[in-house]
């Protein structure tokens, strides 16, 4: 479930998830990754849905988003970089453009790192969640669903990229946050000590849920990472009184 090797995160990592970027229609990732370009070397975590619509078997979907794709390589070549796949975006391990990025699918998540001499579990955010959810992530991976819809690829897919710009749009104006949060982080919390060991202190990092908050509850720290696509932030790690925290920017 988790990496094996724990990967250390280090000051002035960054954390961006949830851009749901598609060059036809939410073009917010190129100018931060050209920036990215020009800064010193650091980690930089993908932690999923950073493409509104990416499966590396679906050519068509690799051509919309290819200046984006070599961007992110040619940002390999100078930062390390941690792609954590999404709902949006998965099967991308094979692609040229990923040969020197380091990808965690969804069946190897959480992945296991360290942060302030803790354990940090991170996730896209879409772990132990229902059994129905996880059969449909089954499906949408499945290699006999990737073959029809690359047949059928010129009927379907403008269907699905017009639904999900339509969904986007949605998200932009109504971000998904639940009432209460704090209700929400015990229920992601419990739901990850049901299925694994946590110490007390850890830090579990997730995507997906649009939260943009931070908390801690049961003695586990909760982040949840902003909606990019909306919110056009992120979290840069940054050392204050000689620890390590997680600053929105």
């Amino acid at each position: 479930m988790c990496h094996n090797l724990p990967i250390t995160i280090e000051e002035g990592a960054i954390f961006i998830a949830d851009s749901h970027h598609n060059s036809l229609y939410q073009n917010t990732l190129d100018s931060i990754f050209t920036e990215l370009l020009k800064s010193k070397k650091r980690q930089i975590f993908l932690m999923g849905d950073i493409f509104d619509f990416l499966i590396g078997p679906i050519l068509q979907s690799i051509k919309d988003n290819q200046r984006t794709l070599e961007l992110i390589e040619e940002l390999s070549l100078k930062h390390t970089i941690y792609y954590l796949e999404g709902n949006h975006d998965f099967l991308l391990k094979t692609i040229p453009y990923f040969k020197n990025i380091h990808y965690f699918p969804l069946n190897a998540q959480p992945v296991l790192c360290r942060l302030n001499n803790q354990n940090a579990y991170l996730a896209h955010g879409d772990v132990f969640l229902s059994w129905h959810y996880k059969f449909f992530s089954k499906i949408i991976r499945n290699q006999s669903f990737i073959i029809f819809l690359n047949l059928f690829a010129n009927i379907l897919y403008p269907k699905i990229i017009r639904f999900l710009q339509s969904k986007n749009i949605k998200k932009k104006n109504n971000p998904y946050t639940p009432q209460n949060f704090t209700q929400f982080v015990q229920m992601r919390i419990k739901k990850y000590l049901k299925k694994m060991s946590i110490p007390s202190n850890s830090y579990i990092i997730e995507g997906h849920f649009h939260q943009g908050n931070y908390t801690k509850n049961q003695d586990i720290n909760y982040i949840g990472l902003p909606f990019f696509a909306c919110k056009k932030k992120y979290f840069i790690v940054k050392c204050a009184d000689n620890c390590l925290t997680l600053k929105e920017s």
